[in-house]
């Protein structure tokens, strides 16, 4: 059975009648008749009972029918989808827990609202896991921290230069940032990520020391610690997120201050789509 054979079921039935159909398609009516009957042989069903003038569609021939119209629906659609130009019915986006708690809720409301039928899966992690998670195909798009190196298979699409400060109890001494880091215990940011890693990294090229106290991967996690007194950390200001609490003191790290880039991975297939191009242009402008 044929894409050409299902269409000419199709105009059979909608036109009422082999011969108009085979004008609208055109055939002669025999050549239509003959694609029938050679789907008929083929499948060893009745789609027409043609006794009846004109011949009309049995049970079965209409059940196809019904079918046929959803298979070339997909049949046409088809390069459309290839080319990116078909909407996807849902997407799976990777974020680090830092976007979840700034920039990406804006970003979401601002594709749901363009997609309201579109089914959204958010998953969190590492940059690193969600990297891997988006060359193994298991989300469409990864929020995350740049690494230095490109990764090869895939684009970046950059979101924000977001600064780095050192945090500190509001009591606490000091008129520098040096001076915080080194006398206060202090709270790592989870170096297995790439900006923990970025601020070890940054520290050693400074030659400067702390006294470890803990490791956290929470941005909360640490502003409540540090207000309690519990030590100094070094944290990302991050894109959308609101002030620090009152309770914490915050001077930028570094001179000029150490920075971190964070931004959008998708694969270099080459193809347009439509809902991950929308929701990379909402976080941009968010």
């Amino acid at each position: 059975m044929t894409i050409n054979q299902l269409k000419t079921l199709l105009a059979v039935i909608e036109q009422k009648s082999f011969a108009a159909a085979g004008q609208v398609i055109g055939l002669s009516p025999s050549a239509v008749s003959l694609q029938i009957k050679a789907m008929e042989d083929e499948l060893g069903v009745q789609l027409f009972d043609r006794i009846k003038r004109p011949p009309v569609p049995t049970a079965r021939g209409r059940a196809l029918a019904e079918h046929a119209q959803k298979t070339l629906a997909l049949f046409e659609a088809s390069a459309n989808v290839a080319r990116g130009e078909i909407v996807r019915s849902n997407v799976s986006i990777g974020a680090v827990p830092t976007a979840l708690a700034s920039f990406l809720p804006a970003g979401l409301k601002s594709l749901q609202s363009a997609f309201p039928q579109l089914q959204i899966r958010v998953i969190n992690g590492s940059s690193s896991s969600l990297v891997q998670k988006l060359s193994d195909g298991q989300v469409d798009v990864a929020i995350c921290t740049k690494p230095a190196n490109p990764i090869p298979g895939l684009d970046w699409h950059s979101i924000a230069v977001e600064p780095f400060a050192v945090v500190a109890p509001a009591e606490a001494k000091g008129d520098s940032w040096q001076d915080l880091l080194r006398d206060n215990s202090f709270i790592w940011f989870n170096r297995k990520t790439w900006a923990g890693q970025g601020i070890e990294e940054e520290l050693a090229s400074l030659n400067i020391d702390v006294e470890s106290a803990m490791e956290i991967d929470s941005l909360d996690a640490i502003s409540n610690l540090v207000s309690e007194g519990l030590g100094v950390s070094i944290v990302p200001i991050c894109k959308g997120r609101g002030p620090f609490s009152d309770r914490l003191r915050t001077l930028a790290f570094g001179d000029p201050p150490f920075t971190r880039e964070v931004g959008a991975f998708t694969n270099s297939d080459g193809r347009a789509d439509l809902v991950i191009d929308a929701f990379i242009e909402a976080l941009q402008s968010s």
